[in-house]
This record gives structure tokens, C-alpha cells and sequence, in this order.
């Protein structure tokens, strides 16, 4: 239970496109051609922090062209929108990384991710000279990956070496005054920029730091100013993949920005971030395994950003509770509540709301793995779900199948809204030999029979005694013989057959009833097709109590849900008998009905405080 269905699926994935061997290393560059052309790795970070690495994810690589992404972050916070936008457009090239993209008359770069834009970028970094710069980009870098990041002196001085065609671009930004000082400087800076040592999952946080608003979600330290963050992720999307751009938002929909070096990282704003690190590059520089993966991931898992528009996917967990703090309304007898009080921990319940998409159903799975290590029945309630896409259909599926697998029982409450979903879990668990509990419309039902479960399993019959005598019914408490013997001339027997009506909601209460044997449920009907229900008894429970008072009408039906027999009480035969032990009786039945109502109470301010902290 230590792997999630969402991890195994990025195994699956590894496994799928390693043998995707399109594409060669970058040369251009002499120490980008000593990379093994098989590393792999991918690495997923969401917004609450849940890291998913598989693969080399480890492996180091210099960042490259990613770093111009966050080095534009950098120049929009220490120089401002409107200065940066005279010196930088935004404008997508529909050209290689390396073209000379700049205005005619201005000489002003097209946009920040290709080499010329980024360039000035770097130069607008504050500090005074190459060094300094460096110096305040690494630390910002810090802040986004979560640890100090470092430049490869090889690969630095292999940059500079053969970086002829950027030192063209930097002296023809000087000749148009885009760059105001001598160009060495903020090239240099800016070669040592792309030579920054990075991995898979380093670029995952730094992604998952621009989904999360420019907060690193895994510290918790800013690394970008909140207002700034819209304006890098537009960039990314329209400009971070260079002449592939138009492809990649139309397949894959998320800001995302590619180097050399192997690595793509896309963000999906508000709820994660996806690196890949395969070194094979494409004609236009972009990881060919990277590519295969971000695609096949946002095609199968809907994380298009123009599809995810609906939610807070954190908010998918309205109420999380066991089942001793909250128990069915069944009414038991002593020995199994006091059981049930210990062992109701066994029984976690998890009540969702909202729209189940793939991220939700990731961050519900990733808590329910941690939750039932040591539990054995799980209820997911989904009468407040307002729809379950295929991406969370598939990741719940799968954690169901894993909680089957390993011993625990799965119960989902209503779901009979979501026939689709019903259609799909029929689908995927016709291979298997158990599927998940779907007969139960409520969490109180399903509470009730995870209740039965333990109650046999620890071999207990009390909720199925035959009968339980007139002195044991908790409204007999403290009687004597005496009144014993009395109370049993007013009685009447009645049997019923499961599923017979009692007594029915709007009719006049006349009867007090003492359960003998069986099981009753008191409900209120919702509308023409659906019920709620109140309450059920075992036997040595009593209904009906408000017949000890007049005036009074029912306000529920009572059904027996099993073979059930009553002894029936006309609180008029009390009043109306001459012997003196008939108010005795009456008021010790007031007396107790008034305990028992004190304890109810208990139980339900109990179960309050518990669904609504």
C-alpha cells in the first residue's frame, strides 16, 4: 500500500516510451554529448506538495534553455513590467530557440524564451556586473527548486567557447541600445545561467512553485512576486516551446518550457507541475521522450488547462471521520456499542464533494493509502460529487482494486447518481473475483453493515437473539416483579414480516412499542423516490415513545426490516387502571425515557462536533 495507482501509472509510462529511441543528443554544445542518451526520468509535483518521481530522476543535466523562464521572473520583480516590455515583446516567433528574432526598427527581441530575449533578461537582472547577476538568479533559483542549485564549470566553459552565434545576437542587441553596456557581461551571466546543474524532480518543484502562485509548495518560501506569475506562465505557453508551440498548447495545454540539456517542464496552473529528462532532442530541441510522455499523461489524464476550470481540487475531502466517532443509527444493545466504541476505528469514512478530476483523485488516493494502513473498511460517499471524469474514474478504480487486494472492504455510497461511473467500476472489476460494496444509498447504511462485519466477526450473535425478554427492554429498567407483572396484562403481541409497516408517518401515536425480536427502521419519505432513514432498533429497543404523551402524531414511518414481534402499550391502560402500581410504572417509564433521550442526545452532539470540525 505504499504505491499509489497514480505512480504505478508513471511506471507504466517509463515503460511504455523508454524504448523511444528517435532523435540524438545535442552536439552543439561539446560536454552536452557525453549525456547517456538513455537516462530517463519523469517527476510530478503537486500543489499540496506530493512528490511522484520515477526513473532517473536524480540524474543531473544543466537546465539550459528552462532557465529562461524563471530568469524573466526575475527581470519582471527587480525592473518591472513596463521597463521589461520596452526592452522584451511576447510575441511567439514561430522560430528555432537560436533565431534572430528582432524587430525591425527597435531591434527589441520578439519574446523572453528565445536566446536574444532571454539575453536581455539576464541583463536586467539587478546587480552591477555578470558575477553579481548570477549570484541573484541562483538564489532565486534556490527558492523555487528548494535547495542550491550549481553551475558545471565544463559545461559553462563549453557554452562560452562555442557560443558564437549568442555572442552575434548579444553585440547586435548592443547595436539597437537594447543592451546598454558592454554585452560580455550579462552573456556571461547568461551562459552560466543555462550551465546551472538541475534534475527531474528539482524541475518538477520549480514548475509545481509557478502552479502554486510562486510559493515553493514543499518549503513554503516565495520564489516569485504573486502578479508575476500570470505573466511567466503566458509567456511559457505561447513561447516556451519555440516553432512547436502552436502544437504543444493545442496537445498537451500547459505553460511549459524545454532546453537542450534533455528536460521539459509544463505547469498546470493551481494544481501541479510535470518534469520529464530524456536527452534524445527532436529537430526543434525538445525531448523526443518528453514530449511522448506530457502528451500521453495530459491526453489520459485531462490535464488540459482549458478542461480544468471547475474546482479547488484540495477541497475534495468535505468530511473524513471513523466509526467510532461516528456510528449507524441502529440502536444495539450494550455489550455491541461498547464493542463498537473500541473497535469502530476500524471503519474510515470519507465524504467527497465537488468535481472528481485527476487531480483530486490523486490527492483523495494519496490520502486514503495513508489512512487505511491501518483500517479495514473504507466508505467513500459521493452524494455530494457533482461528476467523476475518465482520469478519476481510472485512479479510483485502481485504488479500490489495491484496498481489495490487500484485505480491506470498499464501500461507495451514492453513487447511484453517477451511472456512468456504476457502468465503468461494472467494466473494470468484471476480471476480479471481489468488487467494491454498492448496495447502500447512505453512509448511515453502509456504517451499519460495516458494523454487522465486525460484530461477526468477532462471533457475536447479540444483535440476532431470538428475544429479549420484557425486563431486559432498556425502558424496563429498575422495574420489580410487581410492576413487571402488571405491565405485561396491558401488552399486546404483534408480529410483522420484513418489510411490513408498523406504524405509519401522520398517525395519531396511540402505542408505545417493545421490541421482542428482529430489527425495525424508523425513515421520512424525501420526495416519490427517495427516503431518509431516522433511525433502526434491535431488540430490547423501544419506538414509539411519544404515545407516553398526548396530542401527539407520528413523525415516521416504522418498518421492519426483518421477521419482527412488538409488545404494544396503550398508555391510556395505565391511566385508566385502578391498581396503584399503574403510576408507578408510569413514571419510572418517564423516568427512563428521559435517560435514554439524555444519552441520544449525547450521541448526536457527539457526531455533530465530529462532521463539522
Amino acid at each position: 500500500m505504499q504505491t499509489t495507482s497514480f505512480h504505478r501509472h508513471l511506471e507504466q509510462l517509463l515503460e511504455r516510451f523508454k524504448s523511444l529511441d528517435d532523435g540524438a543528443v545535442a552536439d552543439y554544445i561539446p560536454e552536452l554529448s557525453k549525456a547517456d542518451p538513455d537516462w530517463f526520468g519523469i517527476a510530478i509535483v503537486t500543489n499540496d506538495g506530493h512528490v511522484y518521481q520515477v526513473g532517473d530522476t536524480r540524474q543531473s543535466f544543466s537546465i539550459q534553455s528552462i532557465s529562461k523562464a524563471f530568469t524573466y521572473g526575475i527581470a519582471l520583480e527587480d525592473q518591472g513590467e513596463a521597463l521589461v516590455a520596452k526592452k522584451i515583446n511576447v510575441e511567439p516567433s514561430g522560430e528555432a530557440f537560436n533565431s534572430i528574432s528582432l524587430e525591425p526598427v527597435t531591434g527589441r527581441p520578439l519574446n523572453p524564451m528565445i536566446n536574444a530575449g532571454a539575453i536581455v533578461a539576464t541583463s536586467l537582472v539587478n546587480g552591477e556586473y555578470g558575477n553579481a547577476k548570477l549570484q541573484r538568479i541562483q538564489e532565486k533559483f534556490a527558492k523555487y527548486a528548494g535547495r542550491e542549485l550549481h553551475v558545471d564549470e565544463e559545461i559553462y566553459l563549453s557554452e562560452k567557447t562555442t557560443g558564437h552565434r549568442n555572442r552575434a545576437i548579444a553585440h547586435l542587441l548592443r547595436n539597437y541600445n537594447i543592451l546598454s553596456d558592454d554585452p560580455e557581461e550579462p552573456l556571461d551571466a547568461y551562459f552560466r545561467q543555462c550551465s546551472i546543474m538541475v534534475n527531474a524532480r528539482d524541475l518538477a518543484v520549480m514548475g509545481a512553485t509557478l502552479a502554486n502562485d510562486g510559493v515553493n509548495p514543499i518549503t513554503g518560501v516565495r520564489a516569485l512576486e504573486s502578479d508575476k506569475v500570470p505573466s511567466v506562465l503566458s509567456v511559457m505557453a505561447t513561447c516556451g516551446m519555440y516553432d512547436y508551440s502552436g502544437n504543444w498548447i493545442y496537445k498537451v495545454g500547459m505553460p511549459a518550457k524545454s532546453g537542450v540539456g534533455g528536460g521539459i517542464v509544463a505547469v498546470l496552473p493551481g494544481q501541479l507541475a510535470l518534469a520529464v529528462f530524456s536527452p534524445r532532442l527532436d529537430s526543434k530541441g525538445n525531448s523526443v521522450r518528453g514530449l511522448a510522455v506530457c502528451e500521453a499523461l495530459s491526453s489520459e489524464f485531462g490535464l488540459h488547462m482549458l478542461n480544468v476550470t471547475r474546482m479547488t481540487a484540495a477541497s475534495v475531502i468535505r468530511a473524513s471521520y471513523t466509526g467510532s466517532r461516528v456510528r449507524s443509527n441502529l440502536n444495539r444493545d450494550v455489550e455491541s456499542n461498547a464493542y463498537l466504541e473500541k473497535a469502530g476505528d476500524q471503519v474510515q469514512v470519507l465524504e467527497l464533494t465537488g468535481d472528481l478530476i485527476f487531480v483530486s483523485a490523486e490527492i483523495l488516493a494519496a490520502n486514503v493509502i495513508e489512512r487505511m494502513e491501518e483500517r479495514s473498511y473504507l466508505i467513500l460517499d459521493m452524494t455530494r460529487v457533482t461528476s467523476i471524469d475518465v482520469s478519476a474514474s481510472t485512479l479510483l478504480a485502481e485504488l479500490i482494486e489495491t484496498l481489495i487486494s490487500t484485505g480491506k472492504e470498499v464501500i461507495i455510497t451514492g453513487v447511484d447518481q453517477h451511472y456512468r461511473y456504476l457502468k465503468f467500476l461494472g467494466r473494470f472489476f468484471k476480471p476480479y473475483g471481489k468488487s467494491p460494496v454498492l448496495d447502500y444509498a447512505d453512509v448511515d447504511r453502509a456504517l451499519e453493515y460495516a458494523e454487522d462485519h465486525m460484530l461477526e466477526s468477532r462471533q457475536s450473535d447479540t444483535d440476532n437473539i431470538l428475544e429479549v425478554s420484557l425486563k431486559d427492554q432498556l425502558l424496563c429498567k429498575d422495574f420489580d416483579s410487581e410492576e413487571l407483572g402488571l405491565l405485561h396484562t396491558l401488552l399486546e403481541e404483534e408480529t410483522y414480516n420484513a418489510g411490513e409497516t408498523i406504524c405509519e408517518e401522520g398517525e395519531p401515536a396511540d402505542k408505545v412499542y417493545f421490541l421482542a425480536a428482529g430489527r425495525v427502521s424508523a425513515s421520512v419519505k424525501l420526495d416519490h423516490k427517495r427516503r431518509h432513514r431516522l433511525s433502526a432498533s434491535v431488540a430490547g429497543w423501544t419506538f414509539g415513545e411519544s404515545a407516553l404523551f398526548k396530542g401527539h402524531i407520528r413523525n415516521a414511518d416504522i418498518v421492519a426490516d426483518s421477521p419482527a414481534r412488538v409488545y404494544s402499550l396503550h398508555p391510556n391502560k395505565l391511566q385508566e387502571s385502578a391498581d396503584p402500581v399503574a403510576s408507578k410504572i408510569r413514571i419510572k417509564l418517564l423516568s427512563n425515557l428521559s435517560e435514554l433521550s439524555l444519552v441520544r442526545l449525547g450521541h448526536v452532539n457527539r457526531e455533530i462536533r465530529n462532521l463539522t470540525s
